[in-house]
């Protein structure tokens, strides 16, 4: 039997080193885990506006130790600008904290900055919030569902605090308790979820210790002591969950938890208390022009979105039109920006079937023609025009199957981004096996994403009640057209779930969303089945991109039986910067890389779809090791603000990393047999990586 390391070695035909991304001058965060001595980052959720036109600009925190409860009095080392005291916590509980307190400010507040400032361990971190549009947020109703099919209706609980003393003679303790009530949502599998109460010292002198710091609301209601090691004043904040905030991991949005306080007074004696690197081309002659050497190019990479009618920014079909944009070409194609396509070319796999990227000598001709004046030549030497289908058009062709959302959605002109679940039925007399499928909504303009799932009618025990994935829309994804022989099944008698993120443009929208498939003929059942698989560090709430740095964060997946990797689709958010996909055998503790994108563009969401002869081959076993880069500093172009805390979230100001992969598992006969299929037929970058050894 051939041992796991050569497989690796003789399927991946890649034997490269994982590349050092380019790094800027920044200070960089590695996400150490460290026990006591870390600093506490302030962090800037957003604001939400009052009925009389003042603004609640919300703050929570990231304490960096994962035991050190840190205490920072108010002061120096923890205050606002303008104000000092704004009513922020002095005790820091570990770990991620989202909307734990508000400051008001007056409606006429305008540009102005509220500055928190925390100095811990002598780090000293800083936060600046602002009403810039872009950070509005919704505290009062969840923004993830919207007024279709009556998911709009989840509220935060009401809450009421009770202490059995609320001023104690000395150190002591007393009896909290907790009363609310909630709209009973969310639910799982028809009931609800159930309120979850967080406890914890918000400001005091001393230690405060729980019986029970967390706990399930019972009938509404849950009781808890609170012991004080010493006298002073005493803020204890509850935090009152309804299944899907804060203590659900939901860091994404800011609905639906209710955080009360209660003041307790003890009394007794007190205690004392980059630079980018440029290419270099060479100029060989004759020297090119646009008819004869440029307009093919164009033709082939380009023009697809260039040309009259569509969303680019200008055509890319005739002289006259190119012409006034040559200086600007040259620079987009030498820096890579264009066509988008973020692989960095030296190391990993080199074949995808869906390559638009330039060659090296498509650039070089592009600089040479810009460089010696951007001469049109001889018009008789253009290439014939293409023809062009229609925008409505689908990128795979005319559907089988198209199915539109039922509901018309209605998008307000003004507010915070929206997240709602649509759905509607699948209409088949049969299962049928599908072969490409692609989403389009018929108002891209305020349609961040859209994520499809498959809510089967026979799923299996331990399928989510939300569905499975079935298949994604963003800007720079036209669809999916699975390989010879492979397919996913869709059932006769699915729901789909449309996960739609909405965003206001200032003029109310409307939107419906179809999804189209094509399928293999009835009859023919494909050999691989295709899943799509979410990779991504976990807890969400672990990544953490403070102020003018850049830091590398890690994702794991374990491969449970021999796979194909059919593909590969990082997503990240304005600070993404760069991923690399790996294969780690655990065998011989060597690992692979798959891909690496080191110019990440949150513009472009590409699925990068791995040539036949060259898709990963992986056996059981295998470590899928995902590294993400984020750069939150102004060398990053696309940063709206390189001196904000950014932690997870759904919004584009917040950021996130994953990476979708389609993995298709094979017994171990049909893997071992597609291994020495790939053996005999040796890809060039397979003999080279023999050759290297």
């Amino acid at each position: 039997m051939i041992n796991h390391a050569l497989r690796l070695s003789i399927v991946l035909g890649v034997l490269a080193t994982l590349p050092v991304l380019a790094q800027t001058p920044a200070s960089q965060l590695v996400t150490v885990r460290h026990a006591s001595g870390q600093a506490v980052a302030p962090a800037y959720e957003g604001f939400d506006i009052n009925a009389d036109g003042s603004y609640n600009m919300w703050f929570g925190y990231m304490n960096r130790n994962y035991e050190e409860e840190v205490e920072v009095p108010i002061g120096p080392n923890n205050m606002f600008e303008p104000g000092g005291d704004r009513g922020q916590p002095t005790h820091f509980i570990p770990r991620r904290h989202k909307d734990v307190f508000s400051v008001t400010v007056p409606k006429d507040f305008g540009n102005q900055k509220l500055v928190w400032t925390l100095i811990v361990h002598g780090q000293t971190q800083k936060i600046a919030g602002t009403l810039n549009p872009v950070w509005q947020i919704d505290r009062r109703r969840t923004t993830r569902g919207g007024n279709s099919e009556n998911i709009s209706s989840n509220l935060p609980p009401v809450v009421s605090l009770r202490s059995a003393a609320t001023t104690l003679a000395a150190p002591g303790s007393t009896t909290l308790t907790v009363s609310a009530t909630d709209d009973g949502l969310p639910k799982r599998r028809g009931e609800p979820v159930g309120m979850t109460v967080l406890w914890a010292k918000y400001r005091g002198p001393g230690t405060v210790t729980f019986g029970a710091s967390q706990a399930k609301l019972a009938n509404g209601k849950a009781a808890t002591t609170a012991s004080f090691s010493e006298p002073g004043e005493y803020v204890l904040q509850a935090v009152v969950d309804d299944g899907s905030g804060e203590s659900a991991g939901n860091f994404g949005y800011h609905c639906c938890w209710t955080n009360a306080q209660l003041k307790i007074s003890v009394g007794g004696p007190e205690k004392t208390r980059p630079t980018t690197v440029g290419r270099v081309l060479s100029d060989p002659a004759p020297q090119p022009t646009f008819a004869k050497d440029v307009a093919p190019i164009f033709q082939a990479k380009c023009q697809t979105c260039h040309h009259p009618g569509t969303f680019a920014p200008m055509s890319l079909v005739t002289y006259d039109q190119v012409r006034p944009w040559a200086k600007s070409i040259q620079q987009r194609v030498t820096n890579r920006d264009m066509p988008p396509w973020h692989l960095d070319k030296t190391v990993g796999i080199k074949q995808y079937k869906n390559d638009r990227s330039l060659s090296d000598d498509q650039i070089a001709t592009i600089t040479r023609w810009v460089d010696n004046g951007a001469p049109q030549g001889n018009p008789a030497d253009m290439p014939p025009p293409l023809t062009f289908p229609s925008e409505a058009a689908w990128f795979m062709g005319e559907p089988d199957l198209k199915v539109t959302t039922p509901n018309d959605f209605t998008m307000y002109a003004n507010g915070p981004d929206w997240w709602i679940d649509q759905f509607a039925d699948v209409q088949l007399t049969e299962d049928r096996w599908i072969k490409s499928m692609e989403i389009k909504p018929s108002n891209p303009k305020i349609v961040h994403h859209v994520v499809v799932y498959a809510i089967e009618p026979d799923a299996p025990d331990g399928t989510p009640e939300t569905g499975v994935q079935l298949h994604e829309y963003a800007v720079g994804k036209y669809g999916d057209t699975f390989g010879d022989n492979t397919s996913r099944l869709l059932k006769k008698g699915t729901r789909l779930r449309y996960d739609m993120h909405y965003f206001a443009i200032g003029s109310e929208q409307h939107n419906k969303t179809t999804i189209a498939f094509k399928f293999y003929p009835k009859g023919v059942t494909p050999k691989y089945q295709v899943r799509s698989v979410a990779m991504r560090n976990i807890p969400n709430d672990e990544l953490e991109v403070p102020p003018n740095t850049v830091v590398r964060t890690d994702g794991y997946f374990r491969l449970p039986s021999n796979a194909r990797i059919d593909s590969f689709q990082p997503h990240m958010h304005m600070r993404g910067r760069g991923m690399t996909l790996e294969a780690i055998d655990t065998s011989s503790n060597k690992t692979h890389i798959l891909s690496s994108v080191d110019h990440f563009d949150f513009n472009w969401h590409i699925n990068y779809v791995y040539a036949d002869e060259v898709a990963p081959l992986l056996p059981a076993g295998t470590v899928l090791h995902m590294i993400g880069v984020h750069d939150n500093t102004s060398a990053n172009r696309r940063n709206p603000d390189p001196n904000m805390w950014v932690g997870f979230g759904e919004r584009s100001v917040d950021d996130m990393l994953q990476v979708w992969v389609d993995i298709v598992y094979l017994d171990d006969a049909e893997f071992q047999r597609l291994v020495n299929e790939r053996k005999s037929k040796p890809t060039t970058s397979t003999a080279q990586a023999q050759q290297q050894r």
